[in-house]
């Protein structure tokens, strides 16, 4: 196996290369002859219980992959780490030894390489037609507002992240669980004729605007000022008022049943919505989006499982398993 990146005339494997080889050939530190290149997507500091040695519990990646990791010592986010790396057979997980750390931001031509990206190619065709097959004139007229193509809203959301840690981690990630969001909503709501289509797209294709000021762009993908302050869900609908002031005579009801399925999306008051969903369409884009959340925290974590079970996943609490028709 050749590995990914060649720097300053040194070759490294990154992750994707490293998790391509299957657990039964993982037996060595640097089983690919030698170390790693990671970028850290988030990390927090822990105790060791037998040792009281500092680790970081870490998010790791390379442009295509996405892993959690153990590594010793204390490592900032976005930080470019070269590290000896082994695989435990028994915890069925990677620990990484770092031998040099550097700034991400201090090396762009790395983190072009290695921020994880979406593969978002034809989303833009498609985000268009959804809006498009909007019949509501007025809610086609706010989402025409939200995505105008020469708007800083627009050019933010097809850059940003869905999340800092648990789903849809990296450039694009917005944009591809948005367009999963809406099909996801229609698909549900086509087997309910009672329920309002138009509201539904709208609100699935709006129901996280706010985050393209929640999280920095990368390579650390943390939450800004803003999203530390206030949440997605209230920038959003920040976000979409501006937006209906510049409609004339948008009607008041239609902005609160709206503005209800955005401020409702999460579902409950724990997890940060404000409201519960009280009507139909709320309903769908909450669990549109609760479906879609989970779903790409399940196939990302199997992913890196060859077969059997997962490590437990803390974002769902539970372990996975991994099966195969013989």
């Amino acid at each position: 196996m050749i590995p990914l990146i060649d720097i300053s005339g040194k070759n490294y494997p990154t992750l994707s290369d490293i998790i391509k080889v299957p657990e039964n050939d993982r037996n060595s530190v640097n089983y690919l002859g030698s170390p790693g290149v990671f970028l850290v997507i988030s990390s927090s500091v822990k105790k060791s219980s037998g040792s009281g040695l500092k680790y970081s519990d870490a998010l790791v990646s390379d442009k295509d992959s996405r892993v959690k990791v153990k590594i010793w010592g204390e490592i900032k986010n976005g930080s470019l780490l070269f590290a000896d790396y082994e695989y435990s057979k028994d915890y069925r997980s990677f620990s990484l030894n770092p031998i040099s750390i550097i700034d991400g931001n201090s090396r762009p031509d790395l983190l072009e390489i290695m921020m994880p990206h979406f593969e978002v190619s034809g989303y833009v065709e498609i985000l268009d037609s959804m809006i498009e097959n909007v019949n509501s004139t007025y809610l086609k007229q706010l989402l025409k507002i939200v995505f105008d193509k020469d708007s800083e809203t627009y050019s933010l959301f097809l850059k940003a992240t869905a999340a800092s840690n648990n789903h849809h981690v990296g450039i694009g990630g917005l944009l591809f669980h948005t367009i999963s969001v809406a099909r996801l909503a229609l698909d549900i709501s086509s087997n309910y004729p009672e329920v309002d289509k138009d509201m539904v797209l709208t609100g699935a294709l709006l129901h996280d605007i706010g985050k393209i000021y929640t999280y920095t762009s990368g390579p650390d993908f943390e939450y800004t000022d803003d999203g530390k302050l206030e949440n997605h869900i209230v920038i959003g609908i920040k976000i979409l008022t501006r937006a209906v002031d510049k409609i004339p005579d948008f009607p008041k009801y239609l902005e609160m049943v709206l503005f209800h399925v955005i401020a409702s999306h999460h579902g409950a008051l724990e997890f940060g919505s404000p409201v519960v969903p009280k009507i139909p369409e709320a309903i769908v884009v909450h669990f549109a989006d609760e479906i879609d959340a989970k779903m790409r925290t399940i196939i990302d974590t199997l992913d890196v499982t060859e077969e059997g079970w997962t490590d437990k996943n803390q974002f769902l609490g539970t372990e996975f398993f991994k099966w195969r028709l013989s």
